[in-house]
C-alpha cells in the first residue's frame, strides 16, 4: 500500500492519502473476511455509507477516513 501522510499544521490536520489505494486495501481486506459492508460499519462504529465511500474513493470527512484507516489498519495488524 502507499505511503500516508499526515501533516500537523496550526489551522488543523491535514492528511494527503491515495483515496484508491486506500479503497482497494478496504474492499480486499472486506471481501477476504466475508464481510457485508453494514457488517464492517457495525463493527467499526460508522454507516454502511461510510464504507461504500470509502471503497468507490469518495470523500468522506477527515473524522470518519481516520476511523476507517485506524480500523482497518488494526485488522489487517491482527491478521498478521
Amino acid at each position: 500500500m502507499k505511503k500516508i501522510n499526515v501533516e500537523f499544521k496550526p489551522h488543523g490536520i491535514k492528511m494527503d492519502v491515495d483515496r484508491e489505494q486506500f479503497a482497494l486495501a478496504l474492499k480486499t481486506w472486506r471481501l477476504r473476511s466475508g464481510l457485508t459492508q453494514k457488517q464492517v460499519g457495525d463493527r467499526w462504529g460508522c454507516s454502511r455509507y461510510t464504507i461504500m465511500n470509502c471503497e468507490t474513493a469518495k470523500p468522506v470527512s477527515w473524522t470518519q477516513a481516520y476511523r476507517v484507516f485506524a480500523c482497518l489498519a488494526k485488522e489487517l495488524n491482527e491478521e498478521s
